[in-house]
Formats: C-alpha cells, structure tokens, sequence
C-alpha cells in the first residue's frame, strides 16, 4: 500500500485529530469572523468530510439564496461530505486548490482551513484563490502547523517527544536517515504568509493567533498524521514513525508530568484589494 493510500484510508490521516473539541472551536473562530449574510457565494476549500462546511451553514442560517460550495481532491472525503451534509444550498466537488479558478469564480469568501500546510506552491495556490475571488472578497485561512505553533515555554516538551522518540527507533535497530533533513517540510512564519497575501493581490491579511489546550489524546492523534511524522522524523516509514512518536510521547509525559500542552493556531482573513 503506498502512503498516498495509507493516508486516504486513515491510518496515517488528519482526521482523528480533527474530532477533539478545541479543533471545532478553531474552525468556529475564523468562520464567525467571515461568514455574514452579505457573503452569499462561499467557497470551502480542501472541504475534506464535510465538518466546516457544517459550521458554515450553522452561521448562514436560513440563508436561502445563499450557494455554498466543497472542493476536495479525495473522492472518499468527498462521499463522507454528501452523506454528512444534507441541504440544497451546498454542493461538493471534486478539485484542486492548484487549479480551484477553473471551477469557481466570482466568490465572496474562500474558506481554507487546516490544509494551507498542505500546499507545497503556496504562492501559487494563494493566486489562484485570489482569482477566483470578487473584488472585496475575503480568503480566510487557518494552521497549526506554521512557525509559531509552540506556546513560549513549551519547545522543551516538543523537543523532548521527538528526542524519545528517536530513541525508541534507536532500541529497534532504526536510525533517522539524516540526508532528508533537507527535504522535510518547511513551515512558514505568520509573517511569510502575510507576505504571500499581499504578492498575491490582497490588503494586508488581519493575523491572530489563538491558543488552545491539547490533552494527551490529542498529542498521541497529531503523532500518527502523515505530515508530522515526515516533519518529526525525517525518512523513518509511517508505520515505524507513528509507533515510536507514541512510545516517545508516553516518555516525555511522564518525565514532564504535565496533563496537556497549549499550542497556537493561525487564523488569518485577507480581503481581496
């Protein structure tokens, strides 16, 4: 099975993190700042199964007139998005951030959130969205996986998970390959992505930063995502990766003693100049 099916499949997945609660109030804060009756044409990028097109409708209300529409690549994410989302004012398709212009135009407000970290052209994909957009339209975005995700005084505790967990590899006869340092994802700052905003056509985005708790539970479910096990270890397979960053966690918890660890979410709105 190739780690393109791994993923789809949910083994290796966002979506188990996505259930804790904290991570509906994140996607509830961005989409309470964008979403107003005036806004009647919304695009839901990277939709995946349907959970912020939910809290779209949610702020919408009996917006009747309004057209609300889901683009994923994953036709799997898609199906669970249809069978979750019942109302005539949506509809889901299959697509790409990379090309979304081809099949929206004229948008009041493009919603992407929690796969921006996803995209490994942002400048371009930021572009795209801009054109797809109305003069005064709004992008919104969000990601906890950017430079600035740990709370000040909490790098320690980060570092010490991965630390164990590259000695739990280490007890196993596995070593990180470290010539891939060089090709492990790199994440932007608050700052770069502001940058890209304004190269792209839009005002200077508004950037908050919101803090929020992660119990255990939910460090243990961000260890087994694709993307952070490639980040966190370098070359090691997913399924190696995933079980030493949960036998690392369980280390570094009880050597810290501590019940859940703050990290901050961006939350960034730009409107289209």
């Amino acid at each position: 099975m190739s780690v393109h099916e791994m993923v789809d499949d949910g083994r290796f997945s966002f979506e188990a993190f996505t259930r804790h609660p904290f991570f509906t109030e994140v996607n509830r804060w961005i989409v309470e700042r964008v979403i107003c009756p005036g806004r009647r044409k919304i695009v839901d990028l990277g939709c995946g199964p349907g959970a912020v097109t939910k809290l779209i409708l949610e702020r919408l209300g009996d917006a009747r007139n309004a057209e609300v529409i889901g683009i994923d690549p994953s036709p799997s994410a898609l199906d669970k998005a249809r069978a979750a989302v019942h109302s005539k004012v949506v509809e889901f398709i299959e697509g790409s951030a990379e090309w979304v212009s081809r099949l929206v135009s004229s948008a009041d407000a493009v919603v992407f959130l929690n796969a921006i970290h996803l995209v490994p052209d942002k400048a371009q994909v930021i572009a795209e969205i801009r054109k797809t957009l109305k003069k005064d339209g709004v992008f919104a975005f969000n990601t906890t996986f950017f430079n600035g995700a740990y709370v000040e005084g909490t790098g320690a505790f980060w570092r010490r998970w991965i630390v164990r967990a590259v000695q739990a590899l280490r007890e196993r006869g596995l070593d990180i390959q470290h010539s891939e340092h060089a090709v492990a994802r790199q994440f932007l700052t608050p700052q770069e992505y502001s940058e890209l905003c304004v190269q792209a056509g839009f005002a200077p985005p508004s950037v908050d930063l919101v803090r929020i708790e992660m119990p255990p539970e939910s460090i243990r479910d961000i260890g087994r995502f694709s993307l952070f096990i490639e980040g966190a270890l370098p070359g090691v397979p997913l399924e190696e990766g995933s079980k030493a960053l949960e036998k690392g966690l369980e280390r570094a918890m009880d050597e810290t003693g501590v019940s859940s660890v703050p990290r901050n979410w961006l939350e960034c709105v730009a409107t289209a100049a």
